[in-house]
């Protein structure tokens, strides 16, 4: 199944290909629009309410790109997409991004003729646990019995971990993510075990929220992106830096708050280039040079377009981890804004 859709991605990817005779920038600016494919029904992700309005993390990444091409973050028509649909979706030019958490593989990378950008996220496998166990670690779930969906990866790092650890546990295996989360929620096992952010999504929609912990740290490594077609370098340069400046300004302290006082102020050459006050890095790339201030606007710097979705100021409160700074701690970071 899985080599049958990606001969079907790449067979639709060659016809797009061949039609092709524009950089995919000057198309969507032509347009007044861009468009973008995410998931409708994940709070804190990719969600849209009965009123219309969409929201979550990947939806701001789309709308953060609309204020660095167009000025404001309203210029972005959302598109729907499953799991099976997300690549052919792409391929084909229905959507420009694809921000739908999609996990960067070496496989993706190298044979379907997308780009990642970022990665914008980086999770990993981690654990929930019923806070009456105690347990605020992984050294204190020797002998625990875990909830892990059958046939997964997940299952084996999971095994690969506790056996490196010189630890036992008890899978309890399920045949998909609804008999996961009821058969912990029911007390059959003492963790479950998927990544933070979905865990927190499932821990949010429960009326004892606050007797379930979500442990900091993850067993392995997950690293999500959005993505586009190759073949459109100014369009992926602008949305890399797009993403680097969100980092660089929560490094310098630019805020939303404090965006255009920097501008009128600021005496740091790294913050004057950040906000194109100095230089012309924003029209060389085919934009505005104060892009970055129009996506600070759009959506804040790094911590608070994480925060505002999933961390502190969420109802999700998913620690940021590897994407907190990595003078934080975490592994976030980004080149010289030179």
């Amino acid at each position: 199944m899985r080599r049958r859709l990606l001969n079907v991605v790449a067979a639709v990817i060659g016809l797009a290909a061949t039609s092709a005779s524009a950089e995919l920038l000057d198309e969507i600016k032509a347009r007044g629009e861009l468009t973008c494919g995410t998931m409708d029904y994940l709070a804190g992700i990719g969600f849209l309410d009965d009123a219309g309005n969409w929201s979550g993390f990947d939806v701001d990444f789309c709308k953060a790109a609309s204020a660095a091409i167009f000025g404001t973050p309203d210029k972005v028509k959302f598109v729907a997409v499953t799991g099976a649909q997300k690549f052919p979706a792409l391929a084909s030019g229905e959507i420009d991004i694809l921000s739908r958490s999609v996990t960067a593989t070496i496989s993706r990378d190298t044979t379907l003729g997308f780009s990642y950008i970022g990665p914008n996220m980086m999770t990993g496998q981690g654990l929930m646990v019923h806070k009456s166990t105690g347990a605020t670690d992984y050294d204190q779930m020797d002998g625990a019995t875990i909830c892990v969906l059958a046939g997964t990866v997940t299952e084996r790092y999971l095994a690969d971990y506790f056996k490196a650890k010189g630890m036992s546990f008890t899978p309890v295996a399920a045949e998909n993510g609804d008999q996961l989360f009821s058969m912990y929620f029911d007390n059959r096992c003492d963790a479950v075990t998927m990544e933070p952010p979905y865990l927190a999504i499932r821990r949010q929609k429960m009326s004892t929220a606050e007797e379930h912990v979500i442990f900091e740290d993850v067993i392995a490594k997950s690293y999500e992106a959005p993505m586009i077609r190759e073949g459109s370098p100014r369009f992926y340069k602008l949305l890399q830096w797009m993403h680097y400046g969100m980092v660089t300004a929560e490094e310098l302290g630019v805020t939303k708050a404090n965006v255009d006082e920097m501008v009128a102020s600021s005496t740091d050459p790294r913050v004057q280039r950040l906000l194109g006050v100095e230089g012309t890095i924003g029209a060389d790339m085919g934009t505005t040079n104060d892009w970055m201030v129009n996506v600070i606007k759009a959506v804040g710097n790094y911590g608070e377009f994480y925060d505002n979705n999933l961390g502190a100021n969420s109802p999700l409160q998913v620690p940021r981890g590897l994407n907190a700074l990595l003078r934080d701690g975490g592994a976030l970071t980004a080149p010289g804004w030179q």
